[in-house]
């Protein structure tokens, strides 16, 4: 049974374990002192981070960190590949996006790979569209942003 659940520190464990699994499956490596050291403290660095599990085990995650007090970034979307295909990216996208708005956010922006078309197509189907770039992530050749004042897709499948 999967079920969506806010962060809370008795997770850490289980979500490192699952960055440790997910993040290759996409080419990249959890470096937790380096470039992803904000999942030490996951509740400083974000202002929401959701995990979706099955049954006990963390299966994907969906972030929300602030950049000012109007546009926020989607940060961490990530799920097994395993689970591809069964809509659980778009569950945990609709229900961050839907924190967003009610925490007064009106852009969301977020940065990724041009190598991850399946999130891209995601992505745009949601509704984002590609911006200039608006951070310094050496790694990212993608940027998008989502008016959140307008939002045009549904939320329920």
């Amino acid at each position: 049974m999967l079920n969506l659940n806010e962060y809370n520190k008795t997770y850490h464990d289980s979500l490192i374990g699952f960055l440790y699994k997910c993040l290759p499956e996409s080419g990249r490596t959890l470096d937790i002192d380096g470039r992803y050291k904000m999942y030490k403290d996951i509740n400083r660095y974000f202002d929401c981070f959701l995990c979706m599990f099955d049954n006990k085990m963390i299966i994907g995650t969906v972030g929300i960190k602030k950049l000012n007090n109007k546009k926020c970034e989607l940060k961490s979307l990530y799920i097994f590949k395993d689970y591809y295909g069964k809509s659980i990216g778009f569950e945990l996208l609709s229900k961050v996006i839907k924190i967003a708005i009610d925490l007064g956010y009106d852009e969301m922006y977020l940065d990724t790979l041009s190598n991850s078309k399946r999130a891209i197509s995601l992505y745009e189907k949601i509704g984002f569209k590609v911006t200039k770039k608006y951070n310094n992530n050496e790694f990212a050749d993608i940027f998008m942003v989502l008016d959140l004042k307008n939002p045009r897709f549904i939320f329920e499948k």
